[in-house]
């Protein structure tokens, strides 16, 4: 069965490649202009635009970059996100009510529900779907902390179901008018700081390889109007490089939390609290990959934003 599933999943993956050489319906490379950039997904994508929103992104903040995957993509188009069209929140996951740091952050599936039930989406919106860090998160966090409440398998059956509920609400959004999605994949958690003091590289990279070959199988048949960008190969490509710091933290323990922020125990720095004045007495704005031990830095996130901003061009 894993071998037929494999090669139903390499032939997913072949078809979105041949839709993206030929311009999957499209005239030509850059026709896309939109006039709309809409928002769902977790920390990855909140950019704390609402009314009451408190704390930073999940980076560094105050540096004067742009600190957002999501600005980063949008910036190529001339448009910046609107509070009104920015559904995502941090820890959301995919269905499961119970947020990754225990919280009660809107799920994907109830972002998508709530914008549709005021608005409507059509041909010139691009639509960004940021999602399934958090479920990776947590799932990955209750198979190996010290005290674990489930197998590593389980965590991985259970990464798989929230890549296809991902999937079905991605499916609502292109059945209600979205005609250019793209969903940014999580990157490898394996290659992250947490990875690596708890010991775990291996496990949460399969973790993160399982959902995104579950996703990507699961929107297959989407892919007139679905791009999948494969954040991973982005990540993976500057933690190789030695031109980058993917070992230092870019923020010091000045922005520590002394309860669970990022959902993988107590204690630890938080991103969301990280400003110019609590960086690393080393940092490098220019070098740094990660501001805590699992988010990116707006170094990484704009390399994201223009790795996607690459894909998206040639595919639309």
């Amino acid at each position: 069965m894993a071998f037929h599933r494999s090669i139903r999943i390499l032939l997913a993956g072949a078809a979105a490649l041949v839709l993206a050489s030929c311009g999957g319906g499209s005239s030509v490379v850059s026709d896309f202009h939109p006039t709309r950039v809409v928002v769902f997904g977790d920390a990855m994508a909140e950019l704390k635009l609402y009314s009451g929103a408190t704390g930073g992104r999940y980076t560094v903040n105050g540096d004067g970059t742009t600190n957002n995957w999501v600005v980063q993509l949008a910036s190529h188009y001339g448009l910046a996100p609107a509070d009104a069209n920015v559904k995502a929140r941090a820890h959301a996951r995919v269905a499961t009510a119970t947020d990754a740091v225990g919280g009660t952050a809107a799920t994907v599936q109830a972002q998508v529900t709530s914008f549709l039930g005021g608005s409507s989406l059509s041909a010139s919106d691009l639509v960004v779907v940021s999602a399934g860090t958090s479920d990776l998160i947590a799932e990955g966090y209750n198979a190996i902390k010290t005290s674990p409440s489930q197998t590593e398998a389980a965590a991985t059956a259970n990464v798989q179901q929230a890549a296809r509920d991902l999937a079905t609400q991605v499916r609502r959004l292109v059945d209600n008018g979205a005609k250019h999605v793209v969903v940014l994949s999580p990157y490898n958690l394996g290659k992250t700081p947490w990875a690596t003091s708890a010991g775990k590289v291996t496990f949460l990279q399969d973790l993160s390889t399982a959902f995104y070959d579950e996703l990507v199988y699961n929107v297959a048949n989407l892919s007139a109007h679905v791009l999948v960008v494969d954040a991973r190969l982005q990540m993976n490509a500057l933690v190789a490089s030695t031109s980058y710091n993917s070992t230092t933290l870019a923020c010091s323990s000045g922005a520590n939390n002394t309860g669970n922020g990022l959902g993988i125990g107590n204690n630890l720095v938080d991103s969301s609290k990280c400003t110019t004045s609590t960086l690393d007495a080393g940092y490098n704005a220019g070098t740094f990959l990660y501001a805590d031990s699992i988010y990116p830095t707006p170094l990484a996130h704009r390399s994201l934003g223009d790795y996607a901003y690459s894909k998206l061009r040639v595919r639309w």
